[in-house]
């Protein structure tokens, strides 16, 4: 007897797979307690940042469009539509370059995904755990879309704008409780309007705060079409014209689904890196082996020239970035090295129109070079590391290797850590006993989009 014959049913796409996740994953309670310190870093970064230059002009720009008074911007506390106050909060976010690091897709998640989760989640009248829930899932998306586009992605696209958009539009969808097949839709739309060149280091530019705003209020406003209907590419990351086809040479579409699952044993935003230093991430690990030589006694007097060994992908970035402005000196490896070098730290006040003209560390910036290792190439992405090779003028040499930067899951972060930078940044802002308070409701509690936005009001 013959079997009958059973039709073919298709496995679904990477793209309808991350849907049907971020629509129905449960997040678990120790995820959405490591959320939490994803969200108070987030913050601080938003609120220190938001009287930056850039940002205000973002704001100007956002006053002047309009829109329904439905969610905050943080610094100014103005009312406005959720993809305009994402825009501003994304942008100011992400100018200060102490806003947290992904290692494996190489990107900011929190610009884009909690930028997108708090405006749309005030908007929308969410709980704190609904909020939490989303940012998990938007750091997911966000995190495997990078992962998947490869490290050749990276040439040429910043991968927050582009993964971030993704990200944002997942957090967007989740909120807002699309099914799968809504989901789909947000995601498409998301994935056809994703960008962010890195041409703007050739200018010391402020584009690189545009890549995330864009990739926030782009993400809402994905979600928002899709829950009215708007269709978009059902297949746009593993399309052949989709994502991955367009923006890489070297894209997997491994990451896009290996290991996910509604109830998946691990998150990607327990992964995330934390910054502790206002400069480039691809920095951090060369700052830390300086700052390692200068704690054994070290001085920027004593060194004749200093050699810096780093991985190829990092050097592609920073190699020929001069610090003319105090944004292209946050990307200038000698500049900031020289910066940590002499003042044993690399805070907001190294990186000002003033600190950029310093006539020392300009000139011990001058006996900084720096090349590839093909040692440190076989550990990136998982690593980035850095070796410092200093020479002094008695011939002798100091040597300091760091793979793991303070900030990266391996080298420890407590909630201390995350209210000390927490309390540095909004001090001024929210005055140092609130700040506290602040860091202590968003770390311990649950507080929904509208009280994070209460919170965040000067006195």
């Amino acid at each position: 007897m013959t079997a009958p014959t059973r039709p073919h049913v298709e496995s679904p796409g990477a793209t309808r797979r991350l849907a049907q996740f971020l629509a129905g994953a449960r997040v678990p309670e120790d995820v959405r307690a490591t959320t939490r310190r994803y969200v108070l870093d987030w913050l601080g970064s938003a609120l220190a940042g938001g009287e930056m230059h850039p940002p205000g002009l973002v704001r100007e720009v956002v006053a002047e469009l309009g829109g329904a008074p439905r969610a905050t911007v943080l610094t100014g506390g103005e009312r406005t539509s959720a993809p305009l106050a994402a825009l501003a909060n994304a942008a100011a976010s992400h100018v200060l370059e102490m806003d947290d690091l992904d290692r494996a897709s190489v990107s900011h998640p929190g610009a884009p995904v909690v930028a997108a989760a708090l405006a749309l989640g005030e908007a929308e009248g969410v709980d704190g755990e609904a909020f939490l829930d989303a940012v998990a899932v938007g750091y997911e998306v966000c995190i495997r879309v990078g992962e998947a586009l490869g490290t050749t992605h990276y040439d040429y696209w910043h991968t927050t704008g582009t993964a971030g958009t993704l990200g944002a539009a997942a957090a967007a969808a989740r909120l807002l409780r699309l099914d799968e097949e809504g989901a789909v839709q947000a995601l498409g739309s998301a994935g056809t309007t994703a960008a962010g060149l890195w041409e703007f280091l050739a200018d010391g530019a402020m584009s690189k705060q545009l890549h995330p705003a864009k990739a926030a209020h782009d993400g809402i406003l994905a979600a928002l079409l899709a829950r009215r209907g708007f269709t978009a590419a059902t297949r746009v990351l593993e399309g052949p014209k989709g994502l991955l086809a367009a923006m890489s040479r070297n894209s997997d579409a491994g990451p896009l689904t290996e290991g996910l699952a509604e109830e998946q044993a691990h998150w990607r935003v327990s992964n995330v890196s934390f910054k502790f230093h206002a400069c480039c991430r691809h920095i951090h690990p060369a700052a830390d082996a300086v700052l390692a030589l200068r704690a054994q006694g070290l001085r920027a007097e004593d060194v004749e020239s200093l050699h810096v060994r780093i991985y190829s992908q990092g050097l592609a970035l920073l190699d020929g970035v001069e610090p003319t402005t105090p944004y292209a000196a946050k990307f200038s490896l000698p500049f900031a090295v020289a910066a940590a070098l002499r003042f044993g730290d690399l805070g907001l006040e190294r990186f000002t129109d003033a600190a950029i003209l310093d006539a020392e560390t300009l000139a011990l910036a001058e006996r900084i070079t720096f090349a590839p290792d093909p040692e440190l190439d076989r550990l990136y992405p998982a690593a980035w590391p850095s070796i410092a090779t200093a020479r002094l003028r008695d011939g002798s040499e100091r040597v300091a290797r760091i793979d793991h930067p303070r900030g990266d899951p391996e080298a420890g972060v407590t909630g201390q850590d995350l209210t000390s930078k927490f309390v540095l940044l909004t001090a001024g802002i929210l005055g140092e006993a609130r700040a506290h308070d602040v860091a202590a409701e968003v770390l311990d509690g649950t507080p929904s989009p509208a009280r994070i936005a209460e919170l965040s009001r000067p006195e």
